[in-house]
């Protein structure tokens, strides 16, 4: 009798066995293997299988059902997803488990538990079952680490159900940087089942081809695609160029640019660069929004002055930046710094408004008006007049003069 933690075959199950002799060869890895079925038949056309699942009742039903069929070439194991994988001491091992551990794999096989938790359902069938909160979770985190394990050229097979909301599971595929294809559907009473074939898309296979890893899809600017990324210990940031707008080779000009701030201590570090997307280092910090809410008026000052002066240098370069009226989410402060990032529509112009556009920013009634919260006063009638004798007269007394405000 199967232990009642066991998830028997169902739909889901044969749907995802209907792929595997097209997919299955080389060495695969199949995580939540449950009964067995799947990796048994994937042992059939593969060199090798690993098979594992959190739960060992089902581990010891898999094992029985593999010797049944007496299938050699296919090793099952204890682990939460990919755990075993990044924690196992690999002298303890066997020679041709260590082998295949420290390789990656042609295929990775999940049918992950995906149904929303239930209160009514006993705790020992909701193990197989039940994805969490939402119904997703577990898919997210098996998303979140695969890429580790898979060779740039291997494929996944998944399969998930219309009840873990179709639209939040692409999403979170494309914000692991892997490209979908679905490969089989099935109507079952209330639900749809989708068996999706996933593959590294270029820009992941490239970053990891550089030892990049944990790449993760951050935010969608106007005109481009923000990723995180981790060198080493050092997190870096991946900005790509949006192909759903028009406007063409922002990232180019961005990259320029960056380039050369960097030699006057502004924007973020710049590493490298490739086609249509380019590296640099993160900032941490918070947007400047953020900042004023929760600083004091001594770091207020501090973090308006330095942006006043990074402004300044844009000004004399004669290069303008854009966007400083409203720089909402194109000043992060990094502890007593601040940063200045996005420069996809900086220019050069012989009439440069940096430093005026910052003043109209702070004389904002909103900005404004958290400024005199936090004890900051700005002189408005003053600002404007200095602001107007600075654009006329771009001297370094003028902006001292403007800098004087800021008490």
């Amino acid at each position: 009798m199967i232990h009642p933690s066991v998830y028997e075959p169902a739909e889901d199950s044969f749907l995802l066995l209907g792929q595997i002799k097209d997919y299955a060869r080389g060495f695969v890895l199949e995580i939540g293997t449950g009964s067995g079925i799947i990796a048994i038949e994937a042992a059939k056309y593969a060199y090798f299988v690993i098979a594992t699942d959190i739960n060992n009742e089902a581990l010891k039903h898999a094992r029985e059902n593999a010797a049944k069929e007496k299938i050699t070439n296919i090793s099952f194991i204890h682990s939460d997803l990919f755990d075993y994988f990044s924690k196992v001491n690999h002298g303890k091992i066997s020679t041709v488990l260590k082998g295949i551990i420290a390789s990656k794999f042609d295929l990775i096989i999940f049918n992950p538990p995906y149904l929303p938790k239930d209160k009514r359902e006993p705790k020992e069938s909701a193990l197989s079952t039940t994805g969490g909160k939402k119904g997703y979770e577990i898919l997210q985190r098996f998303l979140e680490n695969a890429s580790e394990y898979l060779l740039p050229d291997g494929k996944m097979l998944v399969v998930f159900s219309s009840l873990t909301k179709k639209e939040r599971v692409d999403e979170m595929i494309m914000n692991c940087l892997f490209e979908a294809k679905q490969i089989a559907e099935q109507h079952v009473s209330f639900e749809t089942l989708y068996c999706y074939e996933l593959r590294k898309n270029d820009l992941l296979k490239s970053l990891e081809s550089k030892g990049f890893s944990a790449v993760r899809k951050l935010t969608k600017g106007h005109r481009g695609l923000i990723y995180t990324a981790k060198l080493g210990n050092k997190k870096i940031a991946v900005k790509k160029e949006r192909e759903d707008i028009t406007a063409v080779n922002r990232i180019v000009n961005e990259v320029q640019w960056l380039k050369v701030l960097n030699k006057y201590k502004i924007g973020p570090k710049f590493i490298f660069a490739e086609d249509k997307y380019f590296v640099y280092e993160f900032v941490e910090g918070d947007f400047i929004g953020k900042f004023l809410e929760k600083s004091g008026k001594s770091m207020i000052l501090k973090i308006l002055k330095d942006v006043l002066m990074q402004c300044y240098r844009l000004d004399m370069l004669k290069i303008n930046k854009e966007e400083m009226h409203n720089p909402y989410k194109h000043i992060i402060v990094s502890g007593t710094k601040a940063a200045l990032i996005d420069f996809e529509r900086m220019h050069h112009t012989e009439d440069p408004k940096n430093v005026t556009q910052f003043c109209q920013y702070l004389m904002s009634g909103f900005i404004s008006k958290k400024l005199k919260e936090k004890g900051v006063k700005i002189d408005r009638m003053k600002m404007i007049a200095l602001a107007q004798k600075y654009k006329k007269v771009m001297t370094k007394e003028s902006f001292n003069d403007i800098l004087k405000l800021i008490d």
